[in-house]
């Protein structure tokens, strides 16, 4: 009599015990769903970017000149990067930089900016650490001086392209913060645009 009633007391146990491991092992299963998509950069992200650049301006005219003629000089780069993952260690996107630098040559004040719309890879290849490199179109506005005081304004479309490494490192989840450097050259008509540029980044994935 006792024996029965202790089999069917463990009957009455067993039932809501396998019913919590079922909705245990539920539980953990809905929670590793979501950190499957916890610090994953498949899909879209944006980005901004802010830092300086050492930047030269060659005209090959000795006598037309930029400002940067003896050396480079630093300017203020930004850019913002629109894209999407392929994996998570490759991502691609939509990149604007804007380099901007006035030069005081006498009295005369030369202005300089160079543009530039790429399509760039960044393959992260340790941890954090990736390589990146693009191409696309160029566009400057800039200043030259010529003998006589004359000052000549351009505007030219050009090509460009780029290479750098970096790192980024997550904040959270979703937000992304690190830093790059890289080497742009830029080809116009009547001139070469060349920055060696670093800053720091952000990114939303």
């Amino acid at each position: 009599m006792s024996s029965s009633n202790t089999r069917h007391g463990l009957g009455r146990v067993r039932g809501p015990m396998i019913a919590c491991v079922v909705l245990f092992v539920l539980f953990w299963s809905s929670q590793a769903a979501a950190l499957d998509a916890y610090k994953d950069r498949r899909g879209l992200f944006v980005g901004l970017g802010i830092g300086g650049g050492a930047g030269q301006v060659n005209t090959g005219k000795p006598n037309e000149l930029t400002g940067f003629d003896d050396n480079y000089k630093l300017g203020l780069n930004v850019n913002g990067i629109i894209g999407g993952g392929w994996t998570r260690n490759v991502i691609f996107g939509s990149e604007f930089n804007w380099w901007i630098r006035n030069v005081q040559l006498g009295p005369h004040e030369l202005e300089h900016q160079h543009m530039s719309f790429n399509a760039v890879t960044n393959i992260f290849l340790l941890g954090p650490l990736y390589v990146h490199a693009g191409g696309g179109l160029a566009y400057a506005v800039y200043d030259t001086f010529m003998d006589g005081d004359q000052i000549t304004e351009y505007g030219e479309m050009g090509l460009s392209l780029k290479a750098g490494v970096g790192f980024e490192y997550f904040v959270n989840g979703t937000v992304a913060a690190g830093a790059q450097v890289g080497y742009t050259r830029h080809f116009y008509e009547n001139a070469e645009f060349d920055t060696i540029s670093g800053g720091i980044t952000v990114r939303w994935y």
